[in-house]
């Protein structure tokens, strides 16, 4: 049977609460909304009670708490009956490990000489002779003596083999290791009752130091792993450990089901997880395209097969021309989407308030601090493993010689600054090219100005990455290419843990723009031109990359951005608002050690959530009031810990994140606060008029713009919430699908809802009826006009007169098709609904190839005729302040 083309994904997250089967019976509704292809989290059987499938611990067959293979199989024909196509996400970087890994069980077992010793990322050269030969395992809750002395370790057998036990934990012990009564309980159940306390008592322990001695494996305290884990990590997670898929052995492996499923037609693309972690990229998705080209039916090579990277791109830069993907997942679409919505000098005003008369420092600066601190904590062992790496660069080459701590320093510093995740030197191209030198070039700049690490570290760093190289095959540029490549994998991790889990949740004057793959410290001037520029390269270059507007990692749900968004036209009511519940709530705060809890910073955390959360339509009480409380608190324990101010995940302060609790249910309490309550509402009833057109015009850029539109799972309603857990919570699909049932009772698919329908919903802010009504109507616009939306050009359209600044145009144009996409922003100046007069003499310029004739909106049927090049807005935004226009 045929398959739609790519014209939008919905993001499904699977777990036992959701599985394959449940997603089966959600097919018909996705596809009466419009979705031509489901986009499925990671499927391959992951560690037990998994909820997100990211910790892959078996490759070789799908969860069977997601309903196996077979299920997997039964979804993926049941999209294809109903003319829909599955993108599966896959995680080539790391496994999960554990007893659910046998792959990771059998190098515990039988360390180096493992058949799977290759496929993990661990260095057996260990510095020190404690671990040389050996994996540090920091699972440990105390030092290894206190842990033996406290018999909080048993050694338990059975016909399988030995295992040591620590509460959760089981490890293997290698059976040429046993002791003579170890191997006879392991054939002789009746043996096995006299070595239940073997490893207790003082023999006990001594029998127990001498077997851990002889593994391949080092048990040790947690906090250890900081400074000695010896196998790199995704990020700083102790239980995911990143494997060598550059091996073709390990690719093969790894990637042989997922390669099944290709030639067996049951999936139609791949989503690539954290494609920064791998060694070499570029290498891996070439030998990743190749494979599924090789692989795919016969009948089906001509059509396009669609490859997404999970990438972060910074401001100004572009996905590498050679990588043979279409896209990325879409978050810089999403954060270039947002700085159109924010009011330049709404913001200004924020951030001057929220910084203080004593100029706190700006966003880069935190950053900047935060990776340093990252690379000086939780990322330090990653920095000690290649910092000798090149010291022996240095060495090979006959530069002067240094310690390796000055070599780390000088690593660390140049980390910090970098303002992207990674450049991309490899094996073919040895030499930084011209974008990662010019990088590199500011960032060593930095450095020196900085003068915070040692100068002659900093050389060799320089002439290591930016020197000639053009010969890999001494022993020096051998050296140096190993050590830049490990580099390279290093930067991401400092990225993600510095910027995304660390300064984003420090500063935020503004907590809209503090999300994935954005950057509050870019200026908002010429946003409007930034995102045109964007959108113009999408169409021409990438018009089957995702754009996405939330996803399973955004840090505020795009309904929750917009609200905030409103804020900055709103600025001096918000300094108000905000001074006067400081100065109301201040009995509520506590003293922690001497210092005010919470802190500032953080109660404006705390007031932003509630802003974007609070319900648009009466004030919450009871039941629900009690719901939004604990949302809150599970959001702020995880802010506080991901600051690391006063907590951290690794060193919590329970003092201090009770103290956030109680200020939270104080805070709340509908009785003994009411009065903050209703004035809450009251402010968020002030900006959810302009909140709701910022969604509106996400929603409708969204799904007309240069792009694959990915709609994350529920968000075809009002859908407001946090970073996870509370954006992964369960999904009424009931609830969705009696409110699509009720639009196409109302109106078919394909019509445009009548003027009647248009102003009930204008005038009802609870109401989802308006956003279901945009999403499916342009979801189904995009699959009648298929090639308008996949490779239609793309035109900026600028607007005249009183409101030009306030609206957001474009042309998209195919063949004998054009379509014209007007979206307001800023609406605080056009009154409550910025329809009609209210946008007074202003009209828009169209393109030569369109400046005439007869053109019908395809939201509102609002009939709209061109007159010298130009459009009303009056007549185009009659009835919906948003209109996607096409020639009548």
């Amino acid at each position: 049977m045929s398959r739609r083309a790519l014209t939008a994904t919905y993001r499904l997250q699977l777990s036992a609460a959701f599985t394959l089967h449940d997603a089966r019976r959600r097919i018909p509704y996705l596809r009466r909304l419009g979705v031509s292809h489901l986009y499925c989290s990671p499927v391959l059987a992951a560690r037990a009670g998994s909820t997100h499938g990211y910790d892959v611990a078996d490759p070789t067959f799908v969860s069977e708490e997601l309903g196996g293979n077979e299920a997997f199989v039964a979804l993926a024909h049941a999209a294809h009956e109903h003319d829909m196509g599955i993108v599966l996400d896959i995680v080539p970087n790391h496994m999960g490990i554990g007893t659910d890994n046998p792959y990771w069980e059998d190098l515990l077992t039988h360390g180096q000489g493992s058949r799977y010793a290759g496929w993990f990322d661990v260095q057996w050269r260990a510095p020190t002779r404690r671990l040389a030969g050996k994996v540090l395992l920091p699972i440990l809750g105390d030092e290894p003596e206190n842990v033996i002395a406290r018999d909080e370790l048993a050694v338990e057998v059975d016909e399988s083999g030995a295992r040591v036990r620590y509460f959760d934990h089981e490890i293997p012990l290698d059976p040429a290791t046993l002791p003579p009564e170890l191997e006879v309980a392991m054939r002789d159940p009746s043996a096995r009752i006299p070595v239940l306390n073997w490893a207790h008592g003082p023999k006990g322990h001594e029998r127990l130091r001498e077997l851990l001695a002889k593994q391949h494996y080092e048990l040790a305290f947690w906090r250890d792993a900081q400074r000695d884990v010896n196998y790199r990590r995704f990020f700083d997670v102790n239980e995911l450990i990143c494997l060598r898929v550059e091996r073709e052995d390990v690719f093969e492996a790894t990637h042989r089901l997922v390669l099944q499923f290709v030639a067996e037609g049951l999936i139609d693309g791949l989503r690539v997880d954290h494609v920064d972690g791998l060694l070499e990229p570029r290498r891996y998705l070439e030998r990743l395209r190749n494979a599924v080209e090789a692989r795919r039916p016969a009948a089906r090579r001509g059509e396009p097969f669609p490859i997404f990277v999970e990438k972060i791109l910074a401001e100004g830069e572009q996905l590498p021309e050679d990588w043979p993907v279409d896209g990325t997942t879409g978050y810089e679409f999403m954060t270039t989407l947002e700085d159109v919505l924010i009011d330049p000098s709404g913001y200004a005003a924020i951030e001057s308030g929220y910084r203080g008369p004593r100029g706190e420092p700006d966003f880069h600066t935190v950053a900047v601090d935060s990776k340093r601190r990252v690379l000086r904590s939780t990322l330090n062992a990653d920095v000690r493993r290649i910092a000798p790496m090149l010291a022996a660069v240095a060495r090979l080459a006959g530069w002067p010689r240094l310690t390796i701590a000055a070599y780390a320093g000088a690593i660390v510093e140049l980390v910090a600054v970098l303002p992207v995740y990674r450049t991309y030197i490899d094996a073919e191209r040895p030499e930084a090219g011209t974008r990662d030198r010019e990088i590199l070039v500011r960032a060593f700049a930095q450095v020196r100005e900085r003068a915070l690490a040692d100068a002659g570290a900093v050389e060799a760093l320089e002439r290591a990455l930016l020197g000639e190289w053009r010969d890999g095959k001494d022993d020096v540029a051998r050296a140096r290419l190993a050590f830049v490549l490990r580099w390279q994998q290093l930067t991401g991790p400092a990225a993600a843990k510095g910027v995304e889990d660390t300064a984003l949740y420090v500063y935020a004057p503004l907590a809209s723009r503090n999300e994935v793959g954005g950057d509050p410290g870019v200026p908002l001037a010429g946003a409007v031109e930034r995102l045109h520029e964007r959108l113009g390269e999408r169409a021409a270059t990438m018009p089957r990359s995702l754009n996405a507007l939330n996803t399973h990692d955004t840090k505020r749900s795009a309904d929750v951005r917009a609200r905030l968004d409103a804020i900055s036209e709103n600025p001096v009511a918000w300094a108000r608002r905000l001074r006067a519940w400081r100065r109301r709530n201040r009995k509520l705060h506590e003293l922690v050690r001497g210092r005010i809890t919470p802190l500032r910073r953080t109660d404006n955390f705390i007031y932003q959530a509630l802003i974007g959360l609070w319900p648009a339509g009466p004030e919450p009480r009871g039941t629900a009031l009690d719901e939004l409380r604990e949302r809150v608190k599970t959001y702020m324990l995880k802010a506080v810990r991901e600051a690391k101010l006063r907590t951290s995940w690794t060193d919590p302060d329970a003092e201090y994140e009770r103290a956030i609790e109680t200020f939270i249910t104080r805070l709340l309490d509908g009785a003994a606060n009411e009065r903050f309550v209703r004035d809450l509402s009251q402010f968020v009833a002030t900006l959810e008029p302009q909140g709701r057109w910022n969604s509106t015009a996400q929603v409708v850029v969204h799904l007309t713009a240069p792009g694959v539109p990915d709609i994350y799972q529920g968000a075809e309603l009002w859908f407001r919430a946090l970073v996870d857990p509370d954006n992964r919570r369960p999904v009424d699909w009931e609830a969705r699908e009696r409110a699509l049932d009720k639009l196409h009772a109302a109106l078919a698919p394909g019509a445009e809802a009548s003027a009647e329908h248009l102003a009930e919903w204008c005038a009802r802010p609870e109401d989802d009826g308006l956003k279901l009504y945009l999403v499916s109507r342009l979801l189904h616009l995009r699959l009648d006009h298929a090639a308008l939306f996949t490779h239609g050009d793309y035109t900026p359209l600028h607007a005249v007169g009183a409101h030009a600044q306030r609206a957001f145009a474009f042309a998209r144009a195919h063949a004998n098709e054009s379509v014209v996409v007007i979206v307001p922003r800023l609406t605080c100046g056009l009154g409550g609904t910025p329809l009609a007069e209210a946008w007074g003499d202003t009209r828009l310029s169209l393109p030569p190839h369109a400046s005439n004739g007869t053109w019908v909106c395809r939201l509102s049927g609002a009939v709209v005729q061109a007159a010298d090049g130009t459009i009303a807005l009056t007549e185009a935004l009659k009835h919906l302040p948003v209109a996607v226009l096409m020639k009548g």
